[in-house]
């Protein structure tokens, strides 16, 4: 999976946790509502910072560990962990285009939805 799909998965995950749709709002768009609102967040903040923070992928290897005064010689099996983030340099005339498609994109729900609302 690219790494750029990342941000839009864990976004995609947390929407599905989101706070119950409005009376007379399907609960899908409710759904996808809340979740263009938190892609729509983040891309602001992107473009605010000019860079965006994903998640790094976990390292794993083996290690020659030698002794010291705090470690036994031998071979050990590392894994970094998997919450390590990194920061990465985003393109801001491409990161303004996906947040004018993602508000297009808003908008046309609510457009067609106007039971739903703005998401809270």
């Amino acid at each position: 999976m690219p790494r750029s799909l990342l941000p839009l998965l864990m976004a995609l995950t947390l929407g599905a946790c989101a706070a119950p749709a409005k009376p007379g709002c399907d609960r899908a768009v409710a759904r996808e509502l809340a979740t263009l609102a938190t892609l729509i967040d983040e891309t602001e903040a992107n473009l605010d910072n000019g860079y965006r923070v994903e998640r790094a992928p976990a390292r794993s290897g083996f290690n020659l560990c030698l002794g010291s005064a705090r470690s036994h010689v031998g071979i050990s099996f590392c894994t970094e962990p998997a919450s390590r983030t990194q920061t990465v340099a985003i393109d801001p005339e491409a990161e303004a285009r996906k947040l004018a498609a993602l508000r297009e994109r808003r908008a046309a729900l609510l457009a067609a939805h106007p039971t739903c609302g703005a998401p809270e």
